[in-house]
């Protein structure tokens, strides 16, 4: 088993002069996580949402909330969410319910200045998507995990909406406990508009779903989002426990993990597919936690 000291000597080494001051170190996914035991499954929300709020400001990001899970549990448990969710189907579901939950408000683009003018212990639901540039785009809408990533042929043509997009970094400028992207394939843009976002303040921790199939049909692969995470600034590691058999890679190495996160496999999701979960090794997230009683 991979010892804690190994892996920060892995991680740690001399930074070079790039514009955000990242580490010099090979691409790396690291199964420490799995080792230790400490993942969790599809669709379960992390354990760090469970507990209290940090007594400073904490922000968490939500791209792509389809029920809402993570958001709604957030919000309950103290924590200022920042949610962004474009389907047209699924987003009066939970516009309804943040209405009716405390610190939850819904928030129209076109008739607020942005950045968002976030007040002390909101939450903020938007009926927008987030991407690398502002544009409207089209969203196929074949259920609750919807899709912009339409160059995938199983997506059904019929079953479209043109959706707003917003780059991350013009609806937020502010330190960020935890940003969460599970955008069935988009997810390399989502990170490219959030770039000033990671340069300017502090992302303590990054989770990230990586479908190889999706990231295929946009000209993206498990590297490239590995290769701008630790440009970032980040450490990523695998999480899933709940991995097919033949989706289970333990090493460290992109190469050998792409061999089985190919893309190639399964007709409309990738049948190997997981999630990363990245840590700032960079910069030092300024909240303190609030001292157990």
């Amino acid at each position: 088993m991979r010892t804690i000291d190994s892996l920060v000597t892995s991680i740690v080494h001399k930074k070079t002069t790039t514009s955000i001051n990242s580490f010099s170190r090979p691409l790396q996914i690291f199964p420490l996580l799995k080792e230790l035991g400490a993942g969790f499954s599809n669709m379960q929300p992390p354990a760090m949402l469970n507990k209290q709020a940090f007594d400073k400001r904490a922000l968490i990001i939500d791209i792509g909330l389809d029920q809402g899970h993570e958001f709604f549990l957030g919000v309950e448990n103290g924590f200022e969410v920042v949610g962004l969710e474009p389907n047209p189907k699924t987003f009066p579901k939970l516009a309804s319910r943040c209405k009716q939950t405390a610190n939850c408000t819904v928030v129209d683009l076109d008739s607020t200045l942005l950045p968002l003018q976030r007040e002390k212990g909101q939450s903020y639901l938007i009926n927008a998507g987030a991407g690398s540039k502002k544009d409207v785009i089209s969203m196929s809408l074949t259920g609750p995990a919807s899709t912009m990533t339409l160059s995938n042929p199983a997506t059904n043509p019929k079953k479209k909406a043109q959706v707003r997009v917003e780059r991350l970094d013009s609806l937020i400028r502010d330190n960020v406990y935890l940003l969460k992207i599970d955008t069935q394939g988009f997810d390399q843009f989502v990170l490219e508009g959030a770039l000033q976002l990671f340069e300017n303040h502090v992302v303590r921790q990054v989770i990230v779903e990586v479908d190889p199939r999706n990231l295929m049909y946009n000209g993206h692969k498990p590297s490239t989002i590995l290769n701008l995470l630790q440009s970032y600034g980040m450490a990523c590691f695998q999480t899933r426990t709940d991995q097919k058999k033949d989706c289970n890679f333990w090493g460290e190495n992109i190469n050998d993990f792409e061999k089985i996160f190919n893309g190639t496999d399964g007709w409309h999701w990738a049948n190997c597919w997981e999630d990363f979960i990245c840590v700032n090794v960079e910069k030092t997230y300024p909240g303190e936690e609030v001292p157990s009683k």
